[in-house]
């Protein structure tokens, strides 16, 4: 199984297209990766595993199965199954992704990395790795993607739809990513002052309201609140805090949710949360904030010709753009908008100083074209105009020679 370890583990590291092979009783023969398991949806979902071998017993054929708009292959030969997936075909929101991983009992904290491809494009890779897998290349393995009813044994028909049934719940409202930048300001502050749920009302009214909640109303708030641990354990790890220290909180509360008899311990679960994720960004804040900075700094000076963004900036460093721009400011007295003009400017001067180049030339070179608005900005930073800098700092002797 080394070389379908090798191809796997490729396939992944090139497509993030997750494969693996299974025996005929369902045993897990080769992954891409050590720890794959743990964050796989087909592994952590017996049902949804034992509907894609059923799917996929005709051999010598490639079957598409369309899980709620995430898509998977299943090819079966000679008693092995080979499994690809899951896939989009079309946008999916964030959200999305962490009901459909914390539905298939993906790892806490964890993000199933679920690709983008068109239709056409999977299913040349899967055939290509399908010639490499088994070395017939001249045999061109069919996709079947249409599902046929009448192919299909009675009873197929209903356990998916008794597991369509029984995941229902996962589409129904969750916690609001709408409110990403309040829970980002909350965390890199300390967790100070009530956190708003985004729902219009704080946890408090929630709860308030829960002595007529319906069963189904309960777990809905169970999503939420999942949705809401998930979110404070990628922002703490954002904002500084060990990726150790984060899952380990994030196992705990889960843990403690999972053993919830009603929605008032859930409340506590969740105060919890949100006192313990505070707590570890704010403690490390103050570490991280000067390491943020450096590399900011070292962004813009690779990248000075190019156009620059705040967004661009905190995406390469991993952070969100509300706290870099906050933690910039505060260490350097201005915001990282204000120093990319500067440098921008503090390198046109040495063009305008050393170079025979046209000033519109250097306003494009430099990305702040047009002419008008380069010297609009360059009069800002240096109160003086490009052509005026040039005459009163041109360097003649240098560019005589």
């Amino acid at each position: 199984m080394d070389k379908a370890v090798y191809i796997l583990k490729n396939v992944y590291h090139l497509y993030h297209l997750a494969g693996r092979i299974l025996s005929r009783e369902g045993k897990f023969l080769a992954v891409p990766f050590d720890g794959f398991l743990d964050e796989d949806p087909v592994f952590n979902s017996p049902k949804l595993l034992q509907m894609l071998m059923d799917y996929g017993r005709e051999q010598k054929t490639y079957k598409g199965w369309n899980d709620n708009g995430y898509w998977y292959y299943v090819f079966h030969d000679l008693g092995d199954y080979v499994i690809w997936g899951p896939v989009n075909t079309e946008e999916h929101s964030e959200n999305d992704y962490l009901l459909y991983c914390k539905q298939h009992g993906a790892k806490a904290g964890y993000v199933c990395d679920i690709p983008l491809m068109k239709m056409g494009e999977l299913e040349e890779i899967i055939m290509f790795v399908h010639g490499l897998l088994t070395d017939e290349y001249e045999n061109v393995v069919k996709i079947d993607n249409g599902i046929d009813p009448g192919r299909f044994q009675e009873s197929l028909h209903a356990g998916r739809v008794e597991y369509e049934l029984e995941n229902e719940e996962c589409d129904k409202k969750h916690f609001p990513f709408a409110r990403e930048d309040q829970m980002w300001k909350w965390i890199i502050g300390g967790g100070q002052g009530k956190f708003s749920f985004g729902t219009g009302k704080s946890f408090e009214d929630l709860v308030e309201s829960a002595g007529v909640m319906a069963q189904s109303q309960k777990k809905n708030l169970e999503y939420g609140i999942v949705s809401g641990i998930t979110l404070l354990t990628r922002y703490a790890i954002a904002t500084g805090v060990g990726e150790s220290a984060a899952y380990i909180l994030s196992d705990v509360l889960l843990q403690k949710l999972a053993k919830a008899a009603n929605v008032m311990e859930m409340r506590k679960v969740m105060e919890y949360a949100l006192a313990e994720f505070g707590r570890l960004g704010k403690g490390a804040k103050s570490e991280t904030h000067s390491i943020y900075v450096e590399q900011s700094r070292e962004y813009v000076a690779k990248h000075i010709f190019k156009k620059l963004s705040l967004q661009e900036i905190a995406k390469e460093i991993g952070v969100h753009p509300a706290y870099l721009s906050g933690i910039f400011k505060k260490q350097t007295g201005m915001t990282l908008t204000d120093y990319i003009m500067q440098e921008k400017i503090q390198v046109s001067c040495n063009l305008l100083k050393y170079s025979n180049r046209s000033i519109a030339i250097i306003a494009e070179y430099m990305n702040l074209s047009p002419q008008s608005y380069f010297t609009r900005v360059f009069k800002k930073v240096t109160g003086e105009t490009p052509a005026q800098y040039r005459r009163t700092h041109v360097v003649k002797n240098f560019l005589d020679n």
